[in-house]
């Protein structure tokens, strides 16, 4: 089965694996369905935060691992290179990531208010976008600035990576803004809310745009 799997298709996918037709060649997709399986056996929300930002701490620990296989396949040995030139990289230490971040703590508690409360029919479509994203694009963001300080590849290989990572984004980035357009006329009592959160994608694209590597 291994052998099927599509390589580097994860680097412009978002995630929406029922309107993929390349779902059953995708490694992420069946990595996913399984650590969501493994939350519910265990009782788990795999969307609340606590959860998934330890998920997200495991997967940026198996894409450090990745890179050192790949470093290893490249005929670099990482034990030997010098301490400081292997770094842990903190994600909140870029000014991008926290925007993208805080979108998605903000995003949560609406999330969670408006589970509580129903959702109109009137915005299902566009609620389900808005859920979707929300975790996606902090994660692509954290993707994302894990490369700024990767050495490990050549330039060619690292822009790859990168103008995958920020088509997704972006594309996160526009369903977003379409869905809270929608869900700011069909849900008076969040108005203010929902403007908040409109605001914060507004910043974090102008910081994507601006300086998507600038230091907290």
């Amino acid at each position: 089965m291994a052998d099927n799997f599509k390589p580097g298709i994860y680097n412009y996918c978002d995630y929406r694996c029922d309107r993929c037709e390349d779902r059953e060649n995708c490694r992420v997709y069946k990595e996913n369905q399984e650590r969501i399986l493994e939350h519910y056996l265990k009782g788990e929300d795999p969307y609340d935060p606590s959860v998934f930002l330890n998920d997200l701490k495991e997967i940026f620990e198996e894409t450090q691992e990745m890179l050192k296989k790949a470093a290893m396949e490249q005929g670099i040995d990482i034990n030997e290179l010098p301490e400081e030139e292997v770094r842990e990289i903190d994600p909140h230490s870029y000014v991008i990531y926290n925007l993208a971040y805080e979108y998605y703590d903000k995003a949560h508690n609406l999330i969670q208010k408006l589970e509580q409360n129903g959702i109109p029919e009137s915005v299902e479509l566009e609620y389900d976008d808005f859920v979707w994203y929300h975790t996606l694009i902090v994660a692509k963001t954290g993707r994302l600035v894990s490369g700024f300080d990767d050495d490990f590849f050549d330039d060619e290989i690292r822009e790859i990576e990168e103008n995958g990572t920020l088509q997704v984004i972006k594309k996160g980035l526009m369903l977003s803004k379409q869905a809270l357009e929608k869900m700011l006329d069909e849900l008076p009592d969040d108005f203010e809310t929902i403007v908040d959160l409109l605001g914060t994608l507004k910043e974090y694209e102008r910081q994507l745009n601006a300086d998507m590597r600038q230091k907290a």
